[in-house]
């Protein structure tokens, strides 16, 4: 894992074990002998599949779970016995659980209203107003698009002025388009306030465009922890190699390479390519053709296998099932 000054720290979990079946005496662990270190005004995101813990780590940063044992830490300060509501964390959940019978204000306003802040208002149109929410104040959900809808559920979280904020798959129902826009206005609202953020998603390619640091997790571990590229150009293990983004794996004189479909290119030259194999099927995805490949030969020598290639479509626009085809391989990672 990636070594953090411990000045920068704003969230530590150390050793931390929960399982849901304890009681029942089944013994089956939820998150095993966690352990990690968030800096200070970061964008954390937790990557990994269903069921392999992220959301159960949320809550138990929240306080919504308690830790079985291990510690949290919050700048320095022991989370143990903290009620969710002295915790100073900020919550935006998967649906934004807005209440419908309320304005956008009411929304926004809920939190300050149960603590009776004297400046309730101020505070609104303040955060309103960093949000680009000003004139919406006055509509119901309903009435808001979904974009609309995630800065309001962000406003009423970021209104109590919390030290970390937890989201929980706050994209995934929004479309395709309208989620790559979103994107962009939570990481540039994110780094003009600074926020240290801890972000769940299943989505590779959410959490490699949004984040300073990720760490996959499966089966309750993290299994790498680190900046994007590396997760990308250097996965440690073969899942994480796989999570985050696709993967061939292929054993090369001996030794394990992880090459990315995308790291190959069409071989143009008359010399024979660094794979020699057929077409078996193509998809075509726009800019770029998916290919997968029975291969003859690797770097020379006789080898059968199956593998993913992604090349540009006007340069591979003649391949088709069936093609003989001749790869170069740009860019392998020795695992």
């Amino acid at each position: 894992m990636d070594n953090i000054n411990s000045a920068e720290i704003a969230l530590s979990l150390k050793n931390i074990t929960f399982s849901y079946s304890e009681k029942s005496g089944t013994g089956a662990e939820t998150i095993k002998n966690l352990s990690l270190d968030i800096e200070k005004g970061s964008f954390t995101t937790l990557l990994g599949p269903s069921g392999c813990g992220k959301t159960t780590l949320l809550r138990l940063i929240s306080g919504f779970l308690e830790v079985q044992s291990g510690t949290i830490e919050l700048f320095g300060i022991d989370q143990k016995g903290i009620e969710t509501s002295e915790r100073k964390i900020g919550m935006v959940f998967q649906d934004y659980a807005l209440f419908p019978h309320m304005t956008v204000k009411q929304n926004i306003q809920f939190g300050l209203k149960i603590k009776k802040d004297k400046n309730c208002e101020q505070k609104t149109i303040e955060v309103a107003r960093t949000l680009d929410l000003q004139n919406l104040l006055d509509r119901f959900p309903n009435e808001l698009s979904g974009g609309q809808q995630q800065r309001v559920a962000l406003a009423r979280a970021l209104v109590l002025n919390p030290k970390i904020l937890l989201m929980d798959e706050p994209l995934s129902s929004l479309d395709t388009k309208l989620r790559e826009k979103v994107r962009e206005e939570l990481k540039a609202i994110q780094q003009k306030l600074k926020i240290t953020t801890v972000y769940v998603t299943h989505d590779q390619e959410e959490a490699l465009s949004l984040s300073d640091r990720i760490a996959v997790m499966n089966d309750g571990k993290i299994l790498q922890y680190g900046v994007p590229r590396d997760l990308y150009f250097k996965p440690q293990d073969n899942f994480t190699a796989d999570f985050a983004g696709r993967a061939n794996f292929l054993e090369i004189n001996g030794s394990s390479y992880v090459i990315r479909p995308e790291w190959f290119e069409l071989n143009k030259s008359e010399k024979k390519g660094d794979i020699e194999g057929t077409v078996l099927t193509e998809s075509f995805l726009g800019d770029m053709t998916r290919f997968t490949i029975k291969t003859k030969t690797v770097k020379g020598a006789a080898a059968e296998t199956i593998l993913t290639a992604d090349l540009k479509t006007l340069e591979s626009n003649s391949l088709e099932k069936g093609s003989i085809i001749s790869l170069n391989i740009n860019h392998m990672w020795q695992k």
